[in-house]
């Protein structure tokens, strides 16, 4: 049964590992590649680029780069479908990337899409998202994200760091609740025996002042006698 299978594809390394991976572990005969890549470039016309600060001429330039980007993704994808006898196609456009993928895949009436990973950070890709997951929530059939090793890898490093951090972080926080709890300790010690000390002269004085008394009256009562 002949399937279109969408491939997303940029110029990084994670987009070729997931061409590779599926070219070697997932494609059966019949199945038919339409590579999608996103131009990632404002659709302005010369008014709106004049309102934006941006000459028609600049424009143009920026349009004319990505062309050629675009033609040296297509050749170097396309030696990889002819070594594997592969069927397939580049579409491009511009737009929302995970959109354009999703909107392409249903026009294509796509079995699945194969998608790379962008090695975002943890922080960058809470704050942007990524392809990947929008993908995955939206799209109309299976996806399937292939890791690249390196950020595999790398992904590992910097939770093995993050990890060291907040273990140093909560010793250092133990350390200082400890000293806290000492000082409030040592404290409540100096105002316990402060308060002890205190009960003990007003005791003495009592004492003192009942000794007086019974002078005085003692006093008083041999006079009269």
């Amino acid at each position: 049964m002949d399937q279109n299978i969408i491939i997303a594809v940029d110029h990084s390394s994670q987009a070729e590992n997931a061409v590779k991976f599926y070219l070697e572990k997932v494609h059966r005969p019949g199945n038919k590649v339409v590579f999608v890549h996103c131009i990632e470039l404002p659709e302005l016309s010369i008014s709106r680029a004049r309102d934006s600060h941006m000459s028609s001429g600049v424009l143009a330039s920026i349009w004319k780069e990505e062309e050629e980007r675009i033609k040296v993704l297509e050749e170097k994808l396309t030696p990889l479908l002819k070594e594997k006898q592969v069927p397939g196609k580049l579409r491009t456009s511009s737009g929302r990337p995970g959109e354009l993928i999703c909107r392409i895949a249903e026009e294509e009436r796509a079995a699945m899409i194969i998608t790379g990973t962008r090695g975002m950070g943890k922080m960058r890709k809470t704050i942007l998202g990524s392809v990947s997951d929008y993908l995955v929530n939206h799209a109309s059939c299976p996806v399937m994200v292939c890791h690249d090793p390196s950020d595999v890898e790398r992904n590992r490093r910097v939770s093995g760091e993050f990890k060291r951090l907040r273990r140093a972080s909560g010793e250092s926080l133990n350390s200082f609740a400890t000293n806290l709890r000492q000082r409030f300790s040592s404290g409540s010690k100096s105002r316990s025996q402060s308060a002890s000390a205190d009960k003990d002269d007003a005791r003495r004085e009592r004492e003192n002042l009942e000794v007086k008394e019974d002078i005085e009256e003692e006093s008083m009562t041999g006079g009269l006698s």
